[in-house]
Order: structure tokens, then sequence, then C-alpha cells
């Protein structure tokens, strides 16, 4: 188990966790500064990692990504962010060592210019970020990865709504093999989704045997280049959920409320004017 072997940091007070907790950093708000503290929180393989990277971008989504992770545990239980160790499932899914005596547990995923951390308590968690802007065949890569009915959706669509229901299929997706710890081992035509209400619901082939009521989803827009997407399993069937964003290692915790993102072209239009979709 995950022991008080260090102090935790001055600035972390610790907060209550009676839900799922969603972690927001923004890379232009992290200044250069704090970019050698993060360093120092690093372990030995993270800072190998680390070094092995060669596009700068890269290089700073994985180092704030793991301060991130590291900073914020700190704010539930009393370790040092350097002190936190972690181990990874033979799928390559990082967990705290030896399990967490209250049950924390946590997914990050970091995208160009966002890093996002899911903290929740006695089950699953999943969470996926990408940027929409992102030049990608989304005609194509929908054929290939996801189920007919999904593929189908997707393609009717045009322009930006083409793209919105693709990333909000790809990150669901992504957040569900994640939260299952299993990655690419689950096929990703094995289970299919559907995004027209405002709650994502899911259902399973039996290439991928899996309980759909055991789940709950929901996927944001947060930014206006940031799409997210959170799979949970939660003991609880409506976990109160909320979204808060930090800079590691500053006292900054400031609560978000993003929206659904709209995917149609009306909605989309309404949005982005203030009017009935916003």
């Amino acid at each position: 188990m995950q022991t008080a072997d260090r102090e935790a940091p001055p600035h972390a007070k610790l907060l209550p966790l009676d839900g799922i907790d969603v972690w927001l950093t923004f890379l232009p708000e992290v200044a250069p500064a704090l970019h050698a503290p993060y360093r120092a929180l690093l372990d030995a393989g993270e800072r190998q990692r680390y070094e092995r990277y060669r596009v700068d971008g890269a290089r700073e989504e994985f180092l704030v990504g793991k301060a991130l992770v590291r900073a914020t545990l700190s704010r539930y239980r009393p370790v040092a962010p350097e002190a936190w160790r972690f181990a990874t499932n033979r799928y390559g899914r990082p967990d705290i060592s030896g399990g967490d005596d209250n049950g924390l547990t946590f997914n990050l995923s970091h995208t160009r210019g966002l890093a996002a951390l899911a903290v929740a308590r006695h089950c699953d968690v999943g969470i996926d970020v990408e940027t929409v802007g992102r030049d990608s065949a989304v005609r194509d890569l929908a054929g290939r990865y996801f189920s007919p009915a999904e593929a189908t959706y997707v393609r009717a669509a045009d322009g930006p709504a083409l793209r919105e229901r693709f990333f909000a299929f790809w990150t669901l997706k992504e957040a569900y093999i994640k939260a299952r710890g299993m990655g690419l081992a689950l096929p990703l035509d094995g289970f299919s989704f559907d995004v027209k209400g405002e709650t994502p619901t899911i259902g399973f082939a039996p290439t991928c045997p899996d309980d759909p009521a055991r789940w709950t989803f929901l996927r944001r827009r947060v930014s206006a280049e940031h799409r997210l997407a959170l799979a949970v399993s939660p003991p609880d069937r409506r976990p109160p959920i909320r979204f808060l964003k930090t800079v590691p290692l500053t006292d900054l915790i400031e609560e978000l409320d993003p929206v659904v993102a709209p995917l149609d072209a009306v909605a989309m239009r309404d949005a982005d004017s203030g009017g009935p979709g916003s």
C-alpha cells in the first residue's frame, strides 16, 4: 500500500472525494519556470521516458501529465508528489503501486495543449482527451475502427459535424478501454455507443462481453479545440462529477462547467452564436 513516508507539500490541502474529480491543465498556462520542479518529481523510469522524447511538445505533454498525477493525488492523501510509486498491469495501465488503503484510483490522458486526470475511489475509471483540429482521415478511420452503426452515423455528417461525431466516438471508446485496463486487447468494434442523447449509452457484441448497466459515460467540450470523454463504473449509479482547472504545484483550483459538444450542424451553429444549443 502507498504510505505517507514523506510529508505532503505545504500548499496541498487534503480534499474530500465523494464522486469523480476531473482535473484539467491547459499547457499554455504552465510557466516554463515550473518545468524544472516537475522534472524533480519524476522517478528514474519516468525520467528515462522523458529524455527519450525528441519533439518538444510531446516532452511537455508527458512532463505536465506526470506532474499533474503526482501533485493531484497528493491533494487527497498525505504523500509528497515525488513519493508516489506506480506499477503497470500486463496491458500497460498504471496504478498506485500496491494499491491504496482508501481505494484511490486515477486515469490520465493528454493531447496537444491539455492534460486531463480523472480521480475516483473504488471504481473503474477511464478518461480521454483529443484535439479536434488535428488532421485525421476520419471517414476511413471510422470504417476501420468503429462499429457499423457508429461508422454510419459519423459518415452521415459533413464538415465540422463530421469531425465532432468522429471524436465523440473516438474519445468514448478510448475512455472505455482505459477504464477496463485492457487497452487495444479489447476489439474497438466489439462495443458500440449511441451518442444521440446528452448521456452516451453503450452496447456490446459477443466478442466483448460486458454489462452496459454498470457503466456511466459523459463527453464534454472543454475548450474550443479539446473534447473529453469519461467512462466510470461507480458503486453509486449517479456519482457527482466535478471539473477542476489547475496548474500542478500551484494553489490554482478553479471549478469549471463544460458543456456537451453538439453533433449536428444546426446545434453547432447555435452553440457558436450563443443561441438555443449553447
